[in-house]
């Protein structure tokens, strides 16, 4: 996922779902300045073992599916970058969080998302999002999938 995820640019990118932090920790050894990113993590646990972790590393203990409520006002993002179940959450959860992705990522905006689905597939997603590259990670186990999409149109349609 780091290595899919834009490093130039002078907007935020948002960590979603940061856990223990791998993907946090990638991120960062693959050059993203700690100042340009953001992980927001609902569990408080994992929110202070991120904390622990990267202390230079704004953590946000907070729902994906408030994310624009969570950001800056007119915060400029560059990337999302999604571990979160979409396909184990509820789907009105799941379509909450897709509508905050098209409310904070402007026209041209990178989403990357981690999925165990093997298919890559962008049905859930709806409109505004164009599949850019899918690459399936046999190095995980089980198996995995990263998409990267682009968002289309402008934030909010």
């Amino acid at each position: 996922m780091a290595a899919q995820t834009p490093m130039s640019g002078t907007g935020f990118v948002i960590e979603l779902g940061g856990g223990t932090g791998a993907i946090t920790q990638a991120l960062l050894a693959q050059g993203l300045s700690r100042e340009r990113l953001r992980v927001v993590e609902r569990s408080p646990a994992f929110a202070r073992h991120l904390r622990q972790r990267f202390p230079s590393v704004q953590v946000i203990q907070g729902d994906a599916a408030r994310l624009a409520a969570l950001l800056p006002e007119h915060a400029a993002i560059d990337a999302v970058v999604s571990s979160l179940p979409l396909r184990s959450l509820p789907r009105a959860e799941a379509l909450a969080i897709v509508e905050q992705w098209r409310r904070v990522l402007p026209a041209g905006g990178a989403l990357l998302q981690f999925s165990y689905a093997l298919q890559a597939s962008a049905d859930w997603l709806g409109a505004g999002f164009a599949l850019r590259d899918s690459q399936l990670i046999w190095r995980n186990l089980p198996p995995a999938r990263v998409m990267r999409f682009e968002r289309l149109g402008t934030p909010g349609h």
